[in-house]
C-alpha cells in the first residue's frame, strides 16, 4: 500500500518555510524624519520613506493596516544569474543543491540534473514572499496592488499572487509594448507586465466600484472647442466645421480617433445622439412614451427601453440625454456629451516607451539619473478609483 501523506495543491520551493519565519520577526528599524531634505513640512500631504522595503513595509504594519488603496511594485527582475538580495537568503548553489537533497553531505551529486536555475528562482520567491505578504495588509478592503514584471517570473510572480491575494482576486495582467530590439537573435521581446489584483473582488462588485481612465486627449479637444467658440460667438455650425477641420488633422491610428463620432456641438460642447437606447440582451421594458411634439406613442425598441421606467427615462430626458426623432416613427436615442463623459473603461494592452519615460525623469530630476528603469508618469495618474 502506498501512503501519499497529505497532499494538497500549492505552491513548494526551499526557502518557503524561512518566509514566513521572516514575516513574523519584528523589524528593529526606525523611521526618522529628514525634516532638513523635505519641502513644506509642515504642510505636506505627500510622505517618501527611505529604506529596505521589508524593514519599511513591517514598520508600517501598525499605523497604515487596512488603510492603503493602492500599492505599485516594481521588484527588481530576476535576469538568470546568481540573484542576490540582501535578506538572509545569499546560499551558494552547493549550500542550494545540500538544502534541496540534490548532493549529500560529503558534496556527491545523486543527479546529474542539478537544476542550478532553481536557486535562482527560490532566492526571488524568498525576496518577494514577505514583501507581498506584507503589502496585502496595508490594503483596504477597496485596495489594488500593481506589480511589475517580465517573462523571467512572470508565472512565478502569478503563483505568489494566487496563494497570498487568491486567484479570485485577480483583475487584470496588463501587457506593455515597450522598444523594438532590432539585435535580437530570435523575437524583439519588447513587452513586460503588470499583475493587478484586488484585495477583495467580492467586495468591489458588490458596492459596484469601477475602473476608468481618462480618455487621451479631451482636454486638447476642449482648448479647440472654446478657441472656436470665441472665435465664431457661439456660430454652432462654424464651430462644429473647425471641430471636424482638427479631427482630420489626427493620424488614421492615432488614438483619438474614437473621439471624432462627437461631430455635433452646442453650449455643452461636442456631443454625439446616436446612442442605442435598446434594453441588453432582450426582454426589456415595453411602458409607453409619447412624442414631446405629435403627442403620439414612439415607435417601441427592438429589445424595449433602456430605462427600467418610464419615471427613469423622463429623468433622463430633462437632464438632456434623450434625444426625440422629428416624429413618433423613429425611436428615441441616447445622448453623449465628450466633456461629461470624458472617461473610458481600461485597455489591457499600453504602449509604454522607456524613452519617453526617461525623458520625463530627466526633466524632473534635472537631468540626475535616479532610476534605472522608470516608468512614464501617464501610466498612474490618469487611473480612476
Amino acid at each position: 500500500m502506498v501512503d501519499a501523506g497529505k497532499e494538497r495543491y500549492g505552491m513548494s520551493w526551499p526557502g518557503k518555510a524561512e518566509c514566513f519565519r521572516t514575516i513574523q520577526q519584528p523589524s528593529m528599524a526606525t523611521l526618522v524624519p529628514a525634516k532638513e531634505e523635505s519641502v513644506e513640512w509642515e504642510k505636506t500631504e505627500n510622505l517618501i520613506i527611505e529604506g529596505d522595503n521589508l524593514e519599511v513595509l513591517k514598520l508600517l504594519q501598525k499605523s497604515y493596516l487596512g488603510k492603503v488603496k493602492m500599492i505599485y511594485i516594481d521588484p527588481p527582475y530576476n535576469t538568470g544569474n546568481d540573484f542576490i538580495y540582501p535578506d538572509n537568503y545569499s546560499e551558494s548553489l552547493d549550500t542550494y543543491l545540500r538544502y534541496t537533497g540534490q548532493v549529500d553531505s560529503e558534496g556527491r551529486k545523486y543527479s546529474t540534473n542539478t537544476e542550478a536555475d532553481g536557486r535562482f528562482h527560490s532566492k526571488w520567491l524568498n525576496m518577494m514572499y514577505p514583501r507581498l505578504y506584507l503589502a496585502r495588509n496595508l490594503l483596504r478592503q477597496d485596495g489594488f496592488i500593481v506589480v511589475s514584471i517580465d517573462d523571467a517570473e512572470a508565472d512565478n510572480l502569478r503563483k505568489l499572487c494566487i496563494e497570498i491575494f487568491g486567484e479570485e482576486n485577480l483583475i487584470a495582467t496588463l501587457v506593455y509594448d515597450k522598444n523594438r530590439k532590432n539585435d535580437a537573435r530570435f523575437f524583439s521581446v519588447g513587452h513586460e507586465y503588470m499583475l493587478v489584483y484586488a484585495k477583495d473582488k467580492t467586495w468591489l462588485s458588490e458596492n459596484n466600484v469601477v475602473l476608468r481612465a481618462e480618455k487621451e486627449g479631451v482636454d486638447d479637444v476642449r482648448e479647440v472647442f472654446e478657441k472656436l467658440r470665441r472665435e465664431h460667438k457661439d456660430d454652432w455650425e462654424k464651430v462644429r466645421e473647425g471641430l471636424k477641420t482638427h479631427y482630420a488633422t489626427w493620424p488614421k491610428d492615432d488614438p483619438r480617433q474614437p473621439m471624432t463620432r462627437f461631430n455635433k456641438v452646442d453650449e455643452k460642447g461636442p456631443f454625439r445622439d446616436d446612442g442605442n437606447i435598446n434594453w441588453p440582451g432582450g426582454n426589456g421594458p415595453a411602458y409607453e412614451i409619447l412624442h414631446p411634439e405629435t403627442m403620439l406613442p414612439c415607435k417601441l425598441p427592438i429589445s424595449g427601453w433602456r430605462y427600467p421606467s418610464p419615471e427613469r427615462f423622463w429623468e433622463e430626458f430633462r437632464n438632456g440625454r434623450i434625444v426625440f426623432g422629428i416624429d413618433e416613427c423613429t425611436v428615441p436615442r441616447v445622448r453623449t456629451n465628450l466633456f461629461e463623459n470624458n472617461d473610458q473603461v481600461m485597455g489591457s494592452v499600453h504602449y509604454s516607451y522607456a524613452q519617453t519615460a526617461s525623458n520625463q525623469f530627466n526633466e524632473i530630476f534635472g537631468g540626475e539619473r535616479v532610476f534605472d528603469n522608470p516608468k512614464p508618469v501617464s501610466d498612474f495618474t490618469s487611473v480612476r478609483l
